[in-house]
């Protein structure tokens, strides 16, 4: 997984507690991300967006010299692995909460429609910008974008709104990867299977973050497993060792015989305390997927 060393880095992030759109944040309990901060919104009303809300660009930054040096850290055999180029956008969405809480983004997008698509054309401009600047100077094998539009019982939004506030900003920015001919995977960790057909069609090849709170066989099966599901497992730290185990190895029997199925390949939380945790999953989906394949 490759982060473009392109303005504030997620290291810079999380030492600032800042993202680079200014929203201060804070960790979750269980150490999976950052988070805004309780309370600490930049906007009251979406009407004030063009006075606060300003895009990090950097339009003299030099990305062919950047890339050059990003690609050199990354060592792997490029026969056998992937390098996937993470954060460059996509969470449309996410902008809008992190901005102005749950409450007052729903309410945006009910009171203030032409403001919402104002603002969430303006970061998507941004998104494309990026996304393009980077796929034009790194050779890497796929890109990752993602939003996180659901809870794990629900989408916040409707099927309606999706299509009118969110799914044209996704289009416009998975097209920069689609022009190029680099497969997309798309993160999403809630209960979104609402939208994912509507994701496929516009280039999504791996959903990232796929959780048990969707139905992963249909899905596999309306899409004649041509998505790949990259899972994310739910930890539950009083769980002992076997029980964790052995629910690695019910998820590997119940979403894998047909293929197109990955355990997550990044770390499930960055709390020490919940380490082992992490260890013990990698470590059976490892030994028990490879015997499962095999």
């Amino acid at each position: 997984m490759l982060a473009p060393s392109y303005g504030i880095s997620m290291m810079e992030q999380m030492q600032t507690m800042r993202d680079a759109w200014g929203i201060e944040m804070e960790m979750d309990i269980n150490g999976t991300g950052p988070m805004p901060k309780p309370g600490k919104f930049i906007l009251k009303s979406i009407k004030e967006w063009p006075e606060i809300v300003k895009a990090p660009y950097q339009r003299d930054f030099d990305f062919k010299t950047a890339a050059e040096r990003d690609m050199a850290t990354q060592i792997l055999d490029r026969k056998e692995q992937l390098v996937l180029a993470s954060g460059l956008g996509g969470g449309y969405f996410m902008h809008l909460a992190n901005f102005m809480g749950f409450e007052g983004a729903m309410l945006a997008m009910y009171d203030e429609p032409e403001a919402v698509h104002e603002m969430l054309e303006y970061i998507c401009d941004y998104d494309v910008w990026y996304a393009s600047k980077v796929l034009d100077n790194y050779d890497v094998d796929i890109v990752g974008f993602g939003d996180d539009n659901a809870t794990e019982i629900n989408p916040f939004i409707s099927y309606e709104m999706f299509k009118e506030f969110l799914f044209p900003r996704y289009k416009r920015l998975f097209d920069v990867a689609n022009q190029r001919g680099i497969p997309i995977s798309y993160h999403n960790c809630g209960r979104c299977e609402d939208f994912m057909d509507d994701m496929v069609s516009i280039g999504t090849r791996v959903w990232s973050a796929a959780t048990p709170a969707n139905d992963l066989n249909a899905f596999k099966a309306r899409h004649n497993n041509k998505v790949i599901i990259e899972f994310l497992p739910r930890m539950f730290p009083e769980d002992s060792e076997g029980v964790t185990r052995q629910k690695v190895r019910d998820y590997i029997e119940l979403y894998a015989p047909d293929g197109a199925f990955i355990y997550v390949s990044y770390p499930l939380s960055m709390n020490p305390d919940l380490a082992y945790l992490g260890d013990w999953i990698f470590d059976e989906a490892k030994t028990y997927g490879k015997g499962f394949y095999l």
